[in-house]
């Protein structure tokens, strides 16, 4: 069972990947009156296609200046604000996407497209039945492979595995033929599959999204993730080697060191988690706020707790949704805070999310308060959902509570 957090290696490529083709889906209601305008939309659309398959940062400038171009030649447009929307959330700025996606919404707010962004921002800010509600008019207007594939996440936060699966196997079926579209639809149902413990048909779902786009990272992480389900750590890293190599999405070089560390490769590990750092500053560099992502590297790996609890509470008041709280509670833990960190963790826990590192971690809490019987049902409950978790869970450790 993959965590939120692992779920999003593919979603991760840039977060906005729910997001996919918002410049293409409606080509009608986003072509521009002039010409200028439309080429300026599609040298958008292809680098946020390129963006979507590298996870790479340094992409994103090029598509907000595309779009900024196509808004100044054509400002009555609703297709610039949108793609600009589709940024803001890639760069996990989701207060700032939400406010242009509500822009675009007065201008066209039949368009379906714009339904999704207004969904994914609220979801990233926890306001749920919001976010919901703006997946479900998306579906009613245009039944697609991205308004399936938000459904499917949508079931998958309240813990209806099964359901997401159905959901995504209609992505699945509504996806482009041909291409990236193909691969990623693939990739997210591989990951719903290993979720719920059926990593043969993940491996043919990862080995599917490699025939339309050889080489696609996150089906390359797939695959070995695949392997580290089976128990194979050594048969894992040539698929993570591979997916570090060919994506800049950090967590496939943070899972490729954690791997390495347990296959005793040292050396390789810190270098992966080198290079995750270096693409961590490199997001920021582009306008990426990780506040909540390094915090909880850190957090996991046992370095800079303090500093990492700052970064926490500062992510979570940027993100206050159920992953923001997870990792805040985590942070709280580190630090010796336990009663606070129980409060936050079963805020963290309300949808009724299967995330075994929230659940984990929540039985680590409940220990530290000295609640035994609490810690063991946790524990119990993540060795249901993944019954090789225990055996190389995160560290326990934690610092002294602060005193005076």
């Amino acid at each position: 069972m993959r965590t939120l957090t692992a779920v999003a290696l593919a979603t991760a490529l840039a977060a906005g990947v729910l997001l996919g083709g918002v410049l293409r889906e409606d080509p009608a209601e986003a072509a521009a009156p002039n010409v200028a305008a439309t080429r300026a939309l599609q040298e958008a659309a292809e680098l946020q296609l390129q963006a979507r398959a590298t996870g790479n940062p340094e992409l994103y400038p090029r598509i907000e200046a595309a779009l900024r171009r196509a808004l100044r030649l054509d400002p009555e447009s609703a297709a610039p604000l949108r793609g600009l929307a589709a940024v803001a959330a890639s760069r996990h700025r989701f207060s700032e996407s939400l406010e242009l996606a509500e822009a675009a919404w007065k201008l066209e707010p039949e368009v379906a497209a714009v339904y999704g962004l207004i969904g994914d921002a609220n979801l990233e800010l926890g306001r749920y039945r919001r976010a919901f509600a703006a997946f479900d008019r998306l579906a009613a207007l245009k039944p697609s492979a991205s308004s399936y594939a938000r459904t499917s996440y949508a079931r998958e936060l309240r813990g209806d595995m099964r359901g997401a699966i159905a959901a995504m196997r209609l992505a699945v079926d509504a996806s482009a033929p041909t291409g990236e579209p193909a691969a990623w639809t693939r990739t997210l149902l591989g990951n719903l599959l290993l979720s719920d413990r059926q990593p043969l048909a993940a491996r043919r779902s990862y080995r599917e999204a490699l025939l339309f786009v050889p080489g696609y990272p996150a089906g390359l992480a797939g695959l070995g993730e695949v392997e580290l389900a089976r128990g194979n750590i050594r048969g894992a890293l040539p698929f993570l080697r591979r997916a570090a190599r060919a994506g800049a999405a950090p967590e496939f070089a943070a899972l490729l060191g954690d791997t390495a560390a347990r296959a005793g490769l040292e050396a390789e590990a810190r270098r992966a988690w080198r290079e995750a750092e270096e693409l961590e500053r490199l997001f920021a560099r582009h306008g990426g706020r990780n506040l909540l992502e390094t915090a909880e590297f850190d957090l996991t790996h046992d370095r800079d707790v303090r500093s990492a609890l700052d970064r926490a509470r500062r992510g979570r008041a940027e993100r206050p949704s159920v992953e923001g709280d997870h990792v805040l509670a985590w942070a709280l833990y580190k630090n010796g805070l336990c009663a606070e960190a129980r409060r936050v963790s079963l805020r963290s826990l309300r949808l009724g999310t299967l995330d075994v590192d929230g659940l984990y971690h929540h039985s680590l809490i409940e220990r530290c308060l000295g609640n035994a019987a609490a810690a063991q049902k946790y524990r119990d409950r993540v060795q249901r959902l993944d019954p090789t978790y225990l055996a190389a869970p995160p560290s326990a450790k934690q610092l002294r509570p602060p005193t005076g």
